[in-house]
């Protein structure tokens, strides 16, 4: 579940954040004690505390080592999709050196902490073997003292991002909508069923009267991203796409392409003037066959904005 690949090294100075010194380690793990919570803490503005295993993290293999965790705490007044981002440095005092180990992730990655993870550490920190003997200095008179610091991000780096470009097979990003008694539709806006695209799920938006300046003239057409109250703040989808009116018979379709970055001020985009409303009802134009309008998005790239790390 945790990274198994530490980066370990040593320093003089004590953890910034926070320290536990338990007295009596041998009473502790002889006495099976599974888990040992800390009392809370606060760095960078939230609550934290540690969660020490003495005799290992059995539920993800840590059994014979020291577990250690971070845990962030008293979360319910965070906004909804809170996320931070830091760096986790753990600490065991060696008694024998006067110095501290320091336990980091081996590829120096950023943690990132929210609603679906509130905890963070090592399964195997120290073997047992290893921490109990006297030579690595870990215990002094039965004596032991672990510490973290948890280093917030600064803010232009946490929005640090990756842009993956991608094309969706041809089988897979088309869909089609079909409104039938469309002159019966009585409704200022109809939206399509949810669809998805790639890794996005999108829903398609007609104003039969038309939108805004184009109310009363035109049919409007938008492409909308589904669900946006679910993302994550800052969120960011790029497509590039075609809107199509189909026509029946051997008629050319008619079809417009354009391309947006989606996002929580701009969640739909597309035509408000897309077709004259006096073009769609004529019926030489073959457009409606049986009052049935039928409509299609086409998007062939996306592009979306993920944390690097």
């Amino acid at each position: 579940m945790f990274r198994v690949g530490m980066f370990i090294s040593k320093r003089k100075h004590e953890p910034a954040h926070y320290m536990l010194k338990i007295e009596s380690f041998s009473i502790l793990s002889e006495a099976k004690t599974s888990k040992i919570e800390s009392d809370v803490f606060e760095a960078n503005g939230y609550k934290w505390r540690l969660d020490l295993y003495p005799n290992g993290n059995d539920e993800e293999n840590g059994a014979g080592h020291i577990s250690l965790y971070v845990v962030i705490c008293d979360t319910e007044t965070c906004s909804k999709g809170w996320e931070i981002s830091v760096d986790v440095c753990f600490f065991v005092y060696d008694h024998i050196h006067h110095n501290y180990v320091t336990f980091q992730d081996v590829n120096g990655h950023r943690t990132r902490f929210h609603e679906k993870k509130m905890t963070w550490g090592f399964d195997k920190l120290i073997p047992l073997e290893s921490f109990v003997e006297s030579k690595n200095g870990y215990l002094l008179n039965d004596s032991c003292v672990f510490g973290v610091e948890v280093i917030a991000v600064p803010e232009f780096t946490q929005v640090d991002r990756c842009l993956l470009m991608t094309r969706p097979p041809a089988i897979m990003n088309t869909y089609t909508w079909t409104i039938n008694k469309f002159s019966t539709v009585t409704e200022d806006v109809l939206y399509s069923e949810v669809f998805k695209v790639g890794k996005v799920k999108w829903k398609l938006k007609i104003y039969p009267k038309g939108y805004g300046l184009c109310i009363g003239t035109h049919l409007s057409f938008f492409l909308g991203v589904h669900d946006t109250a679910s993302f994550p703040d800052g969120w960011k989808v790029y497509a590039k796409f075609k809107l199509r009116l189909k026509k029946h018979g051997l008629k050319s379709d008619i079809e417009e392409e354009t391309d947006n970055w989606f996002c929580n001020s701009a969640d739909d985009w597309g035509f408000s003037g897309f077709i004259l409303l006096s073009e769609l009802n004529d019926s030489e134009n073959g457009f409606l066959l049986n009052d049935n309008l039928t409509v299609e998005a086409e998007i062939s790239v996306m592009g979306t904005l993920r944390y690097f790390f």
